[in-house]
């Protein structure tokens, strides 16, 4: 018997970004969209359904649906979810692509729908997205083009990344070392706390370098980048929710104020004491 799968979502613009953030789940039936779909993932450790194929997301990766591909995510109760998501229109990129260069190749699959990029790769796009973020959500005269120009760079980059032949393109899910998993949900829950490699390769009866080699096999970065990102991520919403830069420093788990700033201002692109894009409700119309 053939299965049918449910259109969901709609795009009137060229593109539309979301920032969402919340632990309640997902709970979505497969689905396809007309447009393409670019997640990039925060937080979390879950999984995404793309074309028939399971791939195990860790935070920084990249998920590329192509458009009309049948796919759905997978993350679980309690587990924060933390994500960008960008509805491309097949317009956007068809119109913005020269013959020897086709945008819309980023979403083929044809070397897998999950890019897990280098540290610094991974920081970078970061950047950009919360730029993006901040342009889109502006009044200038000129954001749209400011807009439409750093959407093209990060698509060109992310379609580079990906020939590259020395980059990790995930493969579907294969048995994960259920240990990494256990410690990086031991970091989320402890970002305030002094955490150590000794400390952590102690808890969990683990020598210390086969943890830092699993760790980064399995998530693509090292424990200290994760931990550094994950704690800016946590500081940003508590200045944004009214504490001082300083109370949201201590309250984040850094211990120097100056190395903090130093951190804070090459993620995000702005000081501690300036002004930062917010997190989006999740509105009706964003289906994941």
């Amino acid at each position: 018997m053939e299965e049918t799968y449910e259109k969901r979502g709609y795009l009137l613009e060229e593109f539309r970004l979301f920032h969402l953030k919340d632990d309640r789940g997902t709970n979505v039936d497969y689905h396809y969209h007309d447009f393409y779909k670019l997640v990039f993932l925060l937080s979390g450790t879950g999984s995404y359904v793309v074309e028939g194929r399971r791939y195990a997301l860790f935070p920084g990766d990249i998920v590329l649906v192509g458009s009309r591909c049948v796919h759905k995510p997978e993350f679980a109760v309690g587990d924060l979810y933390e994500r960008i998501i960008l509805y491309i229109s097949p317009d956007f990129l068809t119109g913005n692509s020269v013959d020897d260069y086709r945008l819309e190749r980023c979403f083929s699959g044809e070397k897998g729908h999950v890019l897990r990029p280098s540290d610094e790769f991974r920081r970078a796009f970061l950047s950009q997205m919360l730029r993006l973020e901040t342009e889109m959500g502006g009044n200038t005269p000129g954001r749209v083009i400011l807009s439409r120009c750093t959407l093209l760079r990060a698509l060109v980059e992310v379609g580079e990344e990906l020939a590259k032949t020395d980059t990790e393109l995930p493969g579907p899910v294969v048995p994960r070392d259920g240990k990494i998993l256990d410690i990086l949900r031991y970091l989320d829950e402890n970002l305030s706390e002094d955490v150590s490699i000794d400390d952590l390769a102690a808890r969990f009866y683990i020598s210390k370098y086969h943890m830092m080699r699993r760790f980064r096999e399995e998530t693509g970065t090292s424990i200290h980048t994760y931990l550094s990102d994950k704690r800016l991520l946590l500081a940003r919403d508590l200045i944004q929710s009214g504490q001082s830069a300083t109370e949201a420093c201590f309250h984040s788990g850094f211990r120097s104020y100056s190395a903090f700033s130093r951190a804070y201002g090459k993620l995000f692109g702005v000081t501690p004491t300036g002004r930062a894009g917010g997190v989006k409700a999740l509105p009706d119309d964003a289906d994941e």
